[in-house]
């Protein structure tokens, strides 16, 4: 059935028609969870979100991204990965399926963490470490927002000067209050090859200087998301702690600081 799906879906005719039969399909059968087999793991999909529809329809998501990611792991050795906005742990789930590999996946929105914990129980990875915490620069209890309550892995922390709230309704946004912590105060590393992983909606800043002390005492490998209007502000503050660009894929930046 679902390659059938797949084969449809890549037909530009039916690009669009798709996705709305299968919400429909969806509703009738009242389900909206499946699990696929995905490269050599299995992974639970929430087929309401659009990410997790993608990978359905698709069979992939940011293939070069995680291409390149794989690729600097392998090349530079690099044995720990740190997820930061992991969601379902898509990501997680595609490094640590490497057993050599220890992970640590961060994802601060409870529906989130339930379905990121499910895919880590039904692979029985023992090689990932979770926490239910949003990452930031101090110890708190932050509120975080998304536009449609579908989109679980659009959230972001609420700040009235994010010229993306202008975009919506406020009224209408779905917001939600999470615990927040420094991730110096999580992970204590000293002298490894690290890669990080951070995508959590224009507030990246704040994550690193919350690990400023694992940025400091360590070799890291860094893909980070960000948005257009942010980027001059990141370069000049990653060039403080010495990172160098590498490349760019999408959103998606790469540096190291070794």
């Amino acid at each position: 059935m679902r390659n059938l799906i797949i084969y449809l879906y890549k037909r530009k005719i039916l690009k669009r028609i798709i996705p709305s039969i299968l919400k429909i399909i969806i509703k009738f059968y009242k389900k909206k969870f499946i699990i696929i087999k995905y490269k050599n793991f299995l992974l639970n999909l929430n087929l309401k979100n659009p990410i997790d529809r993608e990978i359905y329809l698709k069979n992939e998501y940011e293939k070069d991204n995680i291409e390149q990611l794989e690729e600097i792991i392998r090349k530079d050795n690099i044995k720990i990965f740190i997820d930061v906005g992991s969601h379902m742990g898509f990501y997680a789930l595609n490094i640590a399926s490497n057993e050599k590999m220890t992970v640590y996946a961060f994802e601060p929105i409870n529906t989130n963490f339930e379905q990121l914990s499910e895919n880590i129980n039904i692979n029985d990875y023992k090689n990932i470490k979770k926490f239910n915490v949003a990452l930031s620069n101090i110890k708190s209890r932050i509120l975080m927002w998304v536009p449609d309550k579908n989109k679980t892995g659009g959230y972001s922390i609420y700040n009235e000067k994010d010229i993306e709230l202008d975009k919506y309704n406020k009224d209408k946004i779905y917001e939600t209050y999470v615990a927040a912590d420094r991730g110096d105060n999580l992970i204590k590393l000293r002298d490894h090859k690290i890669a990080i992983k951070v995508d959590v909606e224009r507030s990246e800043k704040y994550v690193l200087l919350g690990f400023e002390e694992l940025i400091l005492n360590n070799k890291i490998f860094l893909q980070i998301e960000i948005f257009d209007q942010h980027e001059k502000e990141m370069n000049k503050f990653l060039i403080k702690y010495n990172f160098k660009f590498l490349n760019k894929i999408g959103k998606d930046y790469f540096y190291k600081n070794y």
